[in-house]
């Protein structure tokens, strides 16, 4: 075996172990969730487990910042365009998009800063992005996107920390209420009139 299957035979293992854990958490609760447990339901051996993740709290951690790095990439790839309707419109589509294909994932990194074992952890994460880490901060991103549309006129000049709360606040909530039902047909409904009302909320026209 070489060096590029090791890589990726060990990253799969990664993933099965975070794969398991993740129901885990979420049905069973994070203090009743056992290593032995995530072990028993990945298939992986104890020394595997152990070698990714010292402990539960990091590999808690990891599957946080694997859910928040998927959701971010995808809201990134809807930024690829120079029309500013066709962003803001399409960023609201991708994130409800990858909530609605994710929602597992998308109900824990929801509920990880209101939860004792995760929180003070996305606490300081978020203070990096926007101290330390400017290109992992995504509301700061699409700022930067959005500047030259501000400035030619065409979205409305506002502050800067309230862009991203008006484009996704919305769909945010709505995620959040869906989640806990989750109708798929609820969802198609939601996206049209979501994505609209962020449009409208900074359209200068």
């Amino acid at each position: 075996m070489d060096s590029l299957e090791r890589s990726a035979t060990t990253e799969s293992r990664r993933q099965s172990i975070l794969g398991a854990a993740l129901p885990l958490f979420l049905t069973k609760g994070f203090t009743e969730t056992t290593m032995e447990d995530i072990r028993q339901r990945s298939g992986a051996s104890t020394g595997s487990i152990y070698h990714h993740f010292e402990n539960k709290e990091m590999l808690a951690r990891a599957l946080y910042l694997e859910g928040r790095t998927s959701l971010h990439d995808v809201l990134f790839t809807a930024l690829a365009t120079s029309d500013p309707r066709e962003g803001i419109t399409g960023l609201v589509y991708a994130y409800l998009r990858w909530y609605e294909q994710h929602p597992d994932l998308g109900q824990y990194v929801m509920q990880a800063g209101d939860t004792e074992y995760l929180g003070a952890y996305v606490k300081v994460l978020r203070q990096k992005t926007k101290t330390v880490l400017p290109e992992e901060n995504f509301p700061t991103q699409f700022f930067q996107w959005l500047a030259p549309f501000v400035e030619a006129g065409a979205v409305k000049c506002l502050p800067q920390h309230v862009y991203f709360p008006l484009v996704i606040g919305p769909s945010r909530d709505f995620a959040r209420r869906w989640l806990r039902d989750r109708i798929a047909s609820e969802m198609q409904e939601a996206r049209e009139p979501l994505a609209e009302a962020a449009w409208v909320s900074l359209s200068a026209g």
